[in-house]
This record gives C-alpha cells, structure tokens and sequence, in this order.
C-alpha cells in the first residue's frame, strides 16, 4: 500500500510553558496532514468542493497520545486510510519523530460526505474514492 507523508515541527505557538506540545495544537497537525494529502492526491479540498460538490466535515476525531513532542521537535505526519465506506471516510494521521520514527499520537477522523450547498449527507463521489483508494487499509 502507497503510503503519504508530511513533514511538519512543533511550532512555538503549539507549546505550553514547559515546552510541550498542548493536546489542542494537533489540530493543526491534522490541518496541515488533511490538506497536503488531498492536494498530493488531485482532490484539492476547494476544488473538490467546487468540481465535485461536496465537503468533508468531521463527524468524530480520536486523539491518542504516545509521548510529548517538544518545541523544535522535527515530526512526520503519515496519513492512512482505515475505511471508506458509503458516506463517510476515516482518516488517520500518525504523528512520528521524523528523526527515528517514534510515535507521538495518533489521530482518527470520520469524514462524512455532505452537499456543498444544502450540507445534506450524500454518497462519496466515485472519482473520490479511487483517489483515496491506493491509501486505504479495507474498504467497505
């Protein structure tokens, strides 16, 4: 299975007094992961939701911490797939030391499908789902 990677690094911004990581800056983890993902796999999220009429809110978000990453600390984000399924899509970022590997969190997400104007859960687009297909772990 391809696999997708992102480099990123604890910014000052994203730490507490004593230089760790705080629990709500890997939310911009997830950002930067969700958005250089679709960008690498021709789904840009703007575009996609002007060429396919469609949003991917999250509906859920799992956050499980492994060790502290610290200010400066070089990371990787690595995205997986886990389950695409009708409507809905759960995306995983694993946060890793870019230097050795080791892990820091690991973060899930359930995207669901909604129409760009009316917001109204729908089907994924079939372009959209053989996009993310190289990446997913099982589908169903």
């Amino acid at each position: 299975m391809p696999s997708f990677s992102t480099p990123e690094f604890v910014r000052w911004a994203d730490v507490d007094l004593a230089g760790i990581m705080r629990y709500d800056a890997y939310l911009r983890l997830v950002d930067v992961a969700e958005t250089d993902f679709f960008r690498a796999i021709g789904a840009p999220i703007g575009a996609m939701a002007e060429r396919l009429g469609v949003w991917l809110p999250r509906k859920t978000m799992r956050l499980d911490f492994h060790a502290p990453a610290r200010l400066d600390d070089a990371l990787r984000l690595d995205v997986s797939i886990p389950r695409v399924g009708r409507t809905s899509v759960v995306f995983r970022v694993d946060v890793v030391s870019a230097g050795d590997g080791a892990p820091r969190a690991t973060i899930e997400l359930v995207l669901v499908c909604v129409g760009r104007d009316d917001f109204v859960k729908r089907p994924l687009p079939a372009e959209l789902v053989e996009k993310v297909g190289p990446y997913t772990i099982t589908a169903g």
